[in-house]
């Protein structure tokens, strides 16, 4: 993709696409002008994403994708009702939905195991001359931000915590996460 834009391009990876992004940069460092990890942590997900991760599994083994969309969204809290900000989550919810039974079984076990065994890289990744962005909303339970915090002092990144947002700062608080990401790359050298 880099080649196809015509050079050298600033990349982003949240989350699962973090060790992606990672992994792509420890393979050939050299279509990247910098990487910036979103909510996505050092190693492997939290105990309790695991956790979460292993009961899906097991969901999986025995229910319909369907089946284990009305599992989850049973044990969702419930939300108040009367609100206009109510029928704009509808829209997203019916979205979610149809992303979610549009997803093969097969690639969301994939994932959580990827994300439940991924090994600690940051050592490797601290040796590759890019500058680094850890950005992250102020809570996750995914990555836990002291994870995050420790892992952009091994990198020498910048460190963004975007106030009032949790795993999906972009979804969250887009403005702001918009803004340190443009920060960070009006920053950094615009080539190498």
């Amino acid at each position: 993709q880099a080649e196809a834009v015509g050079g050298p391009v600033h990349l982003l990876g949240h989350s699962l696409g973090g060790q992606i992004t990672r992994a792509a940069v420890l393979l050939d460092r050299s279509p990247f002008l910098s990487l910036t990890l979103m909510s996505s942590g050092p190693a492997q997900i939290s105990a309790s994403q695991q956790e979460r991760v292993k009961l899906l599994r097991d969901a999986l083994a025995v229910l319909s994708m369907a089946e284990v969309w009305e599992a989850i969204q049973a044990m969702e809290p419930p939300e108040e009702t009367d609100t206009p900000a109510l029928d704009a989550g509808l829209d997203d919810r019916d979205d979610l939905r149809r992303r979610w039974l549009a997803t093969k079984p097969a690639q969301l076990l994939a994932t959580g195991r990827q994300l439940c065994t991924e090994p600690d890289r940051v050592a490797e990744l601290a040796s590759v001359a890019l500058p680094f962005h850890v950005l992250s909303g102020a809570r996750d339970d995914t990555w836990p931000l002291p994870l995050l915090d420790d892992m952009a002092v091994r990198l020498r990144a910048r460190r963004t915590v975007v106030e009032g947002a949790e795993h999906s700062p972009n979804t969250d608080r887009p403005l702001e996460t918009a803004r340190a990401i443009a920060d960070f790359w009006d920053d950094a050298p615009a080539e190498r």
